[in-house]
């Protein structure tokens, strides 16, 4: 079985070469990888020559953004399985041997992992959980996905649901994953609780750059589904619910980057279109919680995760 993976890449050169090494230093799988980069000047271009002999296919040249390269990259694929591998991400030793032994069961379509989240310097500083797709979560907050890049699809998924979308530039993933949720079923999808995959949070990324803009796209997102007649009946009763968790996922976005004043103002916002989304314990959670540096929050949620398969074995 081939696994086919993307990395899509623009002046990441402090972190594309050990994204690079992650995939090739891989044993017993038989992999393709594909670098698109968008014209880096960064030095990334010199990085990818020095080992384009173990890449199958490598281009620096100016994109449409990460989904063009992502799709054009999946397009090229001749793997069974797919991913996407971001340039300042990396995959855990052995992660895609077992993938691999994942999709030897001919019913899976879709596997999940865990991941780890790493600082610039690549130390854990929390978990993202393996986790089934839940289409209500995944509506109603703008979020409860698991790891990007732990996430593998079969090339069947593609040839049910399409590519992801190259018009959304920050929830590509989000809105993918809603289109296989709302496609495979549940026991197509192999939910694995071990770290494949790095994702590394910094100063520099998208997420806490471009947070009016992640959230705008999931209003944009939201709006096409709510109004498409693509959603079951059940979750179509959720769309003041669904809007005002976009602005619940802005809040925590902006406490997260150290705008506490911004996200007391978001959540103020979610309770206008919803009161429901945030009342009660859970508001007055999230107001304390504002009033908390993300850090000490950051560190005790990995402190959870490390305790947590402890306490499930006994």
């Amino acid at each position: 079985m081939r696994l086919s993976i993307t990395t899509p890449s623009f002046n990441q050169a402090p972190y594309l070469e050990q994204t690079i090494r992650s995939v090739i230093a891989q044993p017993n799988v038989d992999v393709e990888y594909f670098v698109l980069d968008g014209g880096s000047t960064d030095g990334s271009v010199e990085i990818i020559k020095k080992y384009a002999d173990r890449i199958t296919y490598w281009v620096s040249e100016p994109d449409k953004g990460q989904t063009d390269a992502i799709v054009r990259g999946w397009k090229r694929a001749t793997g069974e399985v797919l991913v996407w591998l971001n340039s300042d991400d990396y995959f855990m030793p052995n992660a895609l041997q077992k993938v691999a032994e994942a999709f030897s069961d001919p019913s899976v379509r879709v596997v999940i992992g865990s991941g780890a989240i790493v600082d610039d310097q690549g130390n854990i500083i929390g978990d993202k959980y393996a986790r089934q797709f839940n289409l209500e979560t995944m509506l109603t907050t703008g979020g409860g996905v698991p790891n990007q890049a732990s996430v593998f699809v079969h090339r069947r998924v593609i040839d049910q649901i399409g590519y992801p979308d190259p018009e959304l530039h920050y929830v590509m993933d989000w809105e993918y994953w809603i289109r296989i949720a709302l496609t495979i079923p549940q026991n197509q999808i192999r939910v694995i609780y071990e770290h494949f995959a790095a994702l590394r949070t910094w100063e520099g990324t998208k997420t806490l750059t471009g947070i009016e803009k992640i959230c705008d796209e999931h209003r944009a997102v939201l709006e096409k589904l709510f109004t498409g007649n693509t959603l079951p009946p059940h979750l179509q009763k959720l769309q003041a619910r669904s809007l005002a968790g976009t602005y619940i996922k802005q809040a925590f976005l902006q406490w997260q980057a150290g705008r506490a004043d911004d996200a007391r103002q978001s959540l103020n916002h979610a309770k206008e279109i919803d009161p429901t989304s945030i009342s009660g314990w859970h508001e007055l959670k999230l107001q304390l919680q504002t009033h908390l540096p993300y850090p000490v929050y950051q560190n005790a949620r990995h402190l959870w995760g490390q305790l947590r398969p402890l306490l499930t074995t006994h």
